[in-house]
């Protein structure tokens, strides 16, 4: 039986899920696109137990995102996704999430792959895939995947130890939670300034209870910034680069 080439589902906007402005947090976006997702997966016969009991699991590796506006607390959107045709070990995925009249709010393409317990990417020659006709149809047809790099300050932007609440059930840190570490390098004060308006994710290091987490903003260009976190010190565990309109 073919799998749905994309699923659908309406979710209102829950007053916790939104910043101080009562607007979806970047994370809550991205908590949005973990479920359906996983929704999607699932119904394709590579969802988690399934992978599970094959010793393996998904971890998201890069994401970009596109922010026409961001939906307010109490408002119904539609989160749509589909995947896109698997590349040696590069699952691409799409999502939207439209208002109710049916507009565009905020669009995204993201990469996944498929790792096994030791942490080795499997081949998707390796992998059982899905029937399902593929949609040719990208959100964007052209993303620059590059980050300028960071130019590291004497003091970070923002720190913390990671503790049990930021984890995810592969016990490391949820990919969800990097969004709010991204966006607490900047005040208050600068985020009501200026209107979001694009951000990505590059996922390059797995982080865990007590490691120490840095991250470092850079203005390549007026209202680009790149953004760097750094594990105890050392190791880069995620790039970022957000925009402003």
């Amino acid at each position: 039986m073919k799998a749905a080439n994309r699923i659908e589902s309406d979710y209102i906007v829950r007053s916790y899920e939104t910043d101080f402005r009562q607007e979806i947090r970047p994370s809550s976006v991205l908590g949005l696109f973990q479920e359906i997702a996983g929704d999607h997966s699932q119904a394709m016969g590579l969802g988690f137990q399934k992978l599970g009991e094959q010793g393996r699991f998904w971890v998201l590796s890069k994401i970009y995102v596109e922010v026409d506006r961001k939906p307010a607390s109490g408002e119904k959107v539609s989160v749509r996704t589909w995947p896109h045709r698997p590349n040696k070990a590069i699952y691409e995925r799409s999502f939207t999430v439209c208002d109710e009249s049916g507009q565009r709010l905020i669009g995204a393409e993201s990469r996944w792959c498929i790792l096994e317990k030791s942490g080795r990417i499997v081949p998707c020659s390796r992998i059982e895939q899905p029937e399902i006709d593929f949609l040719e149809e990208n959100c964007f047809e052209d993303i620059d995947w590059q980050i300028p790099r960071v130019v590291r300050a004497s003091a970070p932007d923002f720190a913390l130890t990671v503790a049990n609440s930021e984890y995810d059930l592969n016990h490391h840190v949820n990919n969800i939670k990097y969004a709010d570490y991204i966006f607490n390098c900047f005040t208050v004060a600068e985020l009501e300034a200026q209107r979001l308006a694009s951000f990505q994710l590059h996922y390059v290091k797995q982080a865990f209870e007590g490691d120490r987490l840095e991250f470092f903003r850079s203005e390549t260009e007026p209202g680009l910034f790149s953004i760097e976190g750094v594990r105890n010190g050392v190791e880069t565990v995620v790039l970022a680069q957000v925009r402003f309109a």
